[in-house]
């Protein structure tokens, strides 16, 4: 009994060291995924055998049979399944701290990954500014123009609003036209016809990294708890193999005890067997004996009578 309370602390302070590393490793930036599986699988199997063996202790326990030894060792069981429970639910904690990580450490590179990228062609360069500087200019002028008395009032109430376009040679068309008001006055690139090509264009492709994006993150999600499932499939089998070993364990221990009886129970029957024969031989010699005394009796009594 006592081997196995020193095996069951050996085993508790494994597991503690264990799942410090184990947090250690899921709270680094690069985790390195076969040394994380693997400690994984190792604190699963040392937590079946801590249990295995806190059984054990107590089953040895309660055959105790001095009083004070068997309240003492249920009371380092009872402590032993504490620690158990505790260090059971520190694995769980560590395990969902190391898929959250994970989580956000994979979610930022997705949403860097396609904000970086696509930001570059919309950024207005050099040229493109000083070719909205120059239609400005050039509509600014058509404005000043305009204002002569060459339009008519009639004119003017046909077409309230004229757009004034320039188109420079090598440079695109502004994405946001000024309009010119019926006196001559402009009216500055505040506003972009819900027509415009470029504005489809930038919506279709925000569509498109948006569906691109959504589609890498569920994708990410599926193969974290899938991962996450074969985990708890692995642990599974990894307890049965567990239990198989132990009832193995237990089965050798119960065909010993009856190979033991069996010995036991031959040896008592070949006992009987020959206390039988010498009590049948023991009758036999008290019935010879006794007749040799009564003819003893009847020479005595008739020769010396």
């Amino acid at each position: 009994m006592n081997s196995l309370y020193t095996l069951a602390l050996r085993q508790s302070s494994s597991l503690q060291s264990d799942l410090k590393q184990l947090d250690a490793l899921s709270s680094s930036p690069s985790p390195a995924a076969a040394s994380t599986s693997a400690l994984n699988g190792q604190i699963t199997a040392s937590l079946a055998a801590l249990d295995r063996t806190v059984d054990d202790y107590d089953a040895m326990a309660r055959r105790e049979i001095v009083d004070a030894k068997r309240e003492k060792a249920l009371a380092r069981v009872a402590r032993f399944r504490d620690e158990y429970r505790d260090l059971r639910k520190e694995y769980d904690r560590v395990k969902q701290r190391a898929l959250d990580h994970k989580s956000r450490q994979d979610r930022s590179e997705l949403f860097a990954g396609p904000s970086s990228s696509s930001s570059a062609p919309y950024a207005p360069s050099s040229s493109s500014s000083s070719a909205l500087a120059a239609s400005s200019s050039s509509l600014s002028y058509g404005a000043s123009t305009s204002a002569a008395p060459r339009h008519s009032a009639h004119a003017q109430q046909q077409q309230p609003f004229s757009p004034d376009v320039s188109i420079q040679m090598g440079t695109p068309p502004n994405p946001h036209p000024s309009f010119s008001a019926p006196g001559g006055g402009g009216i500055g690139g505040g506003y972009a016809s819900p027509n415009s090509p470029y504005m489809s264009a930038d919506y279709s492709v925000s569509v498109h990294n948006n569906a691109r994006t959504n589609y890498a993150l569920r994708e990410h999600d599926f193969l974290g708890s899938t991962g996450a499932a074969l985990d708890g499939y692995l642990a599974q089998g990894q307890a049965v193999l567990g239990n198989l070993a132990n009832q193995r364990d237990v089965m050798k221990g119960t065909q010993r005890r009856l190979l033991s009886a069996a010995n036991t129970l031959g040896l008592s029957r070949s006992t009987i067997t020959f206390i039988e024969r010498r009590t049948k031989e023991d009758y036999y010699i008290l019935l010879g004996g006794g007749a040799f005394t009564l003819v003893c009796f009847w020479a005595i009594l008739h020769y010396w009578g």
